[in-house]
């Protein structure tokens, strides 16, 4: 068996992209990152030229991705928000919840209320490897299922202890699930669309920042816990229902990977191609999870106790819900640059402005920055993760980069929180504005001067990968064939 890519297979992939013959023997060595399978000389002469044959079920999975609004991409829109609306209720009624009813402190009450972080944590980082061997379609009903049940078991837990295990197994559900509802979607939208996609997906995000919290802090303030898991059930109850309507395009395994599946090194957890723009999206993590965090006693602290701390996430969800569909408009049209550049200038400057503010005015600004910024940030580095990597590698380059999000916004608060004693809240705040600036240098360092996400190397790189597709499509069916 030949196990590198033949010369002249790099040169008709070359003739029909335009790539350079680097670029060209990458891209086949990431259709089958193990192994070709052996073809035949017709064969190689036409692999690129002709249509290659298909599955049914590839055949079906191509047709479903031309075109963008689906049945089945609505439903894991409204999947994503629901689950994150349950997130983002639960992470304000759990803390309240655990005070209340245990008497926990504020520390252990806040512990309680982490653990669901890091469960997602716990889970994402197999889930991205695994999913294509297990199926999306059975991890994404694993998921919506336990997240069901878990729901169930909140106030039945008879102590603190018990209570934060709940936490902590239903952050692993909640990993499963957005993990495999990320992967879907990605594959559900078509390549030369992904911002756009990608960038309506997310909108579920910032519409349950808003309301998650707004539920959280009205049920809690009446004290009425229970309405509050009567209402976060009845809505993974329809998440599990919406998941079984959902057709998810599988991939093939080529049966080199299976045989390579008990192997251990990072690049099988982490794809490694994906990493430079999700740490990206770890430093907007961090901005982000400073302002959330300390903003309360931040603006209590500067006598800012109006309209500037009480509207403040109204304006940054208003600018970050635009900028999500704008985002991943000019993402298709433009390529990455564009889109990176502002988004953390956008979010250097909100530090700025908030690190300095007096007034309710400036604070509102700066929420319209931070909205900005973060929305464009976190919409076209979740697009860009997934262009990186090959399409075979799509759940794990999602596991990528939502572990380091997630990462950024769990250490951005107790890293530079520490600072608060010493240099107080502004200098606080000025650190992450330098954060995102070193985003900048970082992006341009790896990824800018390299031209990878100009339009013109994207759209070739989408090409090469469709191409490639086709062609371990058909290695699969050879190796079927040869086994009958």
């Amino acid at each position: 068996m030949n196990h590198c890519c033949a010369d002249e297979d790099i040169d008709e992939l070359q003739i029909e992209t335009g790539l350079s013959r680097a670029d060209a023997k990458g891209i086949l060595l990431e259709a089958s990152p193990h192994s070709f399978l052996p073809v035949s000389t017709a064969e190689k002469t036409n692999i690129f030229t002709k249509e290659v044959p298909s599955s049914p079920t590839a055949a079906t999975e191509k047709s479903a991705k031309k075109t963008l609004w689906s049945r089945n991409y609505l439903f894991t829109i409204a999947i994503n928000l629901l689950v994150y609306s349950v997130h983002f209720l639960l992470m304000l009624w759990s803390t309240a919840y655990a005070m209340e009813r245990f008497g926990a402190s504020i520390g252990m009450a806040g512990l309680a209320s982490g653990l669901f972080i890091v469960g997602a944590l716990f889970a994402r980082i197999p889930a991205g490897r695994f999913i294509d061997f297990v199926g999306r379609r059975h991890m994404f009903l694993t998921g919506t299922s336990f997240f069901f049940l878990m729901i169930l078991l909140y106030l039945v837990a008879p102590t603190l202890t018990l209570f934060m295990v709940v936490r902590f197994l239903h952050g692993i559900s909640f990993g499963l699930t957005s993990t495999a509802a990320s992967t879907i979607v990605a594959a559900l939208i078509p390549l030369s669309r992904m911002g756009t996609g990608i960038g309506y997906f997310t909108l579920g995000v910032t519409i349950a920042s808003a309301i998650g919290p707004f539920l959280a802090m009205t049920l809690t303030a009446v004290h009425a816990f229970t309405t509050g898991i009567e209402i976060t059930a009845c809505a993974a109850f329809v998440i599990f229902v919406l998941s079984f309507l959902i057709k998810a395009p599988e991939r093939v395994i080529l049966p080199q990977e299976r045989q390579d599946l008990k192997k251990l090194s990072f690049s099988r957890f982490f794809e490694v191609k994906s990493l430079a723009i999700s740490v990206i999206a770890l430093m907007g993590g961090v901005c982000y999870s400073t302002v959330l965090s300390f903003l309360g006693a931040y603006t209590n602290a500067i006598g800012v106790t109006g309209i500037g701390a009480t509207c403040f996430f109204l304006c940054f969800a208003l600018t970050s819900f635009i900028s999500r569909p704008l985002t991943g408009y000019l993402l298709d049209h433009f390529g990455g640059n564009v889109v990176i550049y502002p988004s953390l200038l956008s979010m250097a400057c909100a530090m700025g402005i908030i690190a300095n503010a007096t007034g309710d005015i400036a604070m509102l600004i700066g929420a319209l920055f931070l909205g900005f910024g973060y929305g464009t940030v976190t919409a076209s580095c979740h697009a860009l993760a997934v262009h990186c990597a090959p399409m075979h590698e799509v759940g794990v380059a999602t596991s990528t980069y939502f572990v380091l999000l997630d990462f950024g916004i769990g250490v951005g608060p107790y890293t530079l929180g520490s600072f608060v004693p010493s240099f107080g809240f502004s200098f606080v705040y000025l650190g992450a504005g330098v954060i995102a600036i070193l985003g900048i240098a970082l992006y341009y360092m790896t990824i800018g001067r390299y031209g990878l996400f100009t339009r013109h190397r994207m759209d070739r790189t989408t090409q090469a990968k469709e191409i490639t597709a086709k062609r371990r499509q058909h290695f699969y069916e050879e190796a079927l064939a040869a086994t009958r």
